[in-house]
């Protein structure tokens, strides 16, 4: 019977938490730890509401409390690892994904998180590499599969791209995460209409996302066929090495300085106008409050 009321005292704390009533549930937590000091699963929940909350202080401090209790929480090292990807120390985030994945081989997460911070840091190929780990010990996750169809765009890929976005949609057609790097993938490969959307359902399943609507209203600008011409380039340098692009910017600048300049004024052109016709289609005003 305790074992009862421990699981259902947990799923009501995972349950406000998932309706964002945070304050609710950090009492529910507290009173879950108070109940069950021995739990490290309670610790844990409670930094992974903190995290939520973007209250970084508080959440280290409560996997630190989960850790001590049980050193290979798989859990508590998730969360810690999530917490350094949201604070975009990739560097400090790199090291504990070692420590953990010495701990967890298996963890599929790890890599998972391991693919998107080699994006973040340009290594394209890499995160190929660590999403393909990812999947291979998680191949029915779609979100995996997701990310996994964006890189591959990035790669230009398309073929395996399009293969992974299927596979996406057949195992969770109802995602708004999965749907967004899906319309990166579409947006990449120069599907913008598939992209549009894919951002539409995103939107319509989390309508309180800010990153989903301001990512909406941005495949919306690219609709305009001669806002897409300024961002041909860009698109093109993604695919290359961090450094070759600072190369590339160093030597056109030297030679073709007065062309450079032009094409940016008129790439801020370009970006502000369809900006300004966007926001008067979607909010009937030319500049958002």
């Amino acid at each position: 019977m305790n074992e009862e009321l421990q699981f259902a005292a947990m799923n009501r704390i995972e349950q406000l938490l998932q309706w964002n009533r945070y304050k609710e549930a950090i009492k529910e937590a507290e009173n879950y730890i108070r109940m069950y000091s021995f739990d490290p699963d309670g610790y844990a929940m409670l930094a992974k509401i903190y995290l939520s909350q973007k209250e970084y202080e508080k959440t280290i401090h409560w996997v630190k409390e989960a850790l001590k209790i049980d050193p290979q929480h798989a859990i508590a090292w998730q969360i810690h690892v999530g917490m350094l990807f949201q604070k975009k120390d990739w560097k400090t985030a790199q090291k504990v994904i070692k420590d953990a994945l010495n701990l967890f081989p298996e963890e599929s997460y790890f890599y998972f998180l391991e693919g998107n911070i080699m994006i973040q840091r340009g290594k394209v190929n890499e995160a190929k590499e660590s999403f393909e780990q990812a999947i291979a010990r998680g191949p029915y996750n779609a979100l995996y599969l997701a990310n996994y169809s964006y890189v591959l765009s990035l790669l230009g890929k398309d073929t395996e791209s399009v293969e992974a976005e299927q596979q996406a949609l057949r195992l969770d057609p109802d995602n708004d995460q999965v749907f967004m790097y899906l319309a990166w993938a579409n947006d990449h490969r120069g599907e913008y209409k598939t992209a549009q959307q894919y951002l539409e359902q995103a939107v319509r399943l989390d309508p309180e996302d800010p990153q989903l609507r301001n990512e909406y209203l941005e495949i919306l600008q690219k609709q305009y066929v001669f806002y897409r011409f300024f961002l041909y380039p860009t698109k093109l340098m993604t695919r290359l090495k961090p450094w070759m692009v600072l190369l590339i910017w160093i030597v056109a600048w030297k030679i073709f300085a007065p062309f450079l300049v032009f094409f940016i004024i008129f790439y801020v052109l370009s970006h502000w106008i369809t900006k300004v016709i966007v926001n008067k289609k979607v909010f009937g005003r030319f500049f958002r409050r």
